[in-house]
């Protein structure tokens, strides 16, 4: 298999998430698709200095990330207002049975901050380890392990307060 191929299969493989966490982070469908695009752009010149230290797709979000944030600057602020008509992208509809559970769920991470909803979705979502999650962002394990605990602590907080 030459590179481009290899590379073709890392795309395939990764795009969806690479794209959902776009949308989580810019809350903006084009703006994601731009990343997804930028990310992959910045693997493919760098694809042969990846060293295998982590996972591929860590090495991936952690690109992603960086390019999330540099688009983040250059806007100067961010529209979470816009996130809230773009969250069922990132976290599709479960069994039936559970809709109205999953429902009040879904409630609660739109009113959690983006930091906190970020790393619950690589978590819980994506099913991400601490040490992946830790690479992603360039932390140590133990800030990852206190974001998280603080993140679930918000959203067990906004989840009570969400009436049935």
């Amino acid at each position: 298999m030459n590179r481009n191929e290899e590379f073709e299969g890392v795309v395939k493989a990764h795009w969806a998430d690479v794209l959902r966490l776009g949308v989580l982070m810019l809350a903006d469908e084009t703006e994601a698709e731009e990343v997804a695009q930028q990310t992959f752009f910045k693997a493919y010149t760098a694809w042969d200095s990846f060293e295998g230290r982590s996972s591929v797709r860590t090495w991936l979000f952690r690109i992603a990330i960086n390019v999330c944030r540099r688009n983040l600057t250059i806007r100067k602020r961010f529209r979470g207002e816009r996130l809230d008509r773009h969250i069922e992208l990132a976290h599709p509809e479960t069994d039936p049975h559970e809709e109205l559970m999953t429902e009040k769920v879904r409630q609660a991470l739109k009113l959690l901050a983006p930091p906190h909803r970020l790393i619950l979705t690589l978590f819980c979502i994506k099913g991400m380890k601490h040490q992946d999650i830790a690479r992603i962002f360039n932390v140590p394990e133990g800030t990852v392990w206190s974001r998280l605990h603080k993140a679930k602590q918000q959203l067990k907080e906004k989840f009570q307060a969400i009436k049935d």
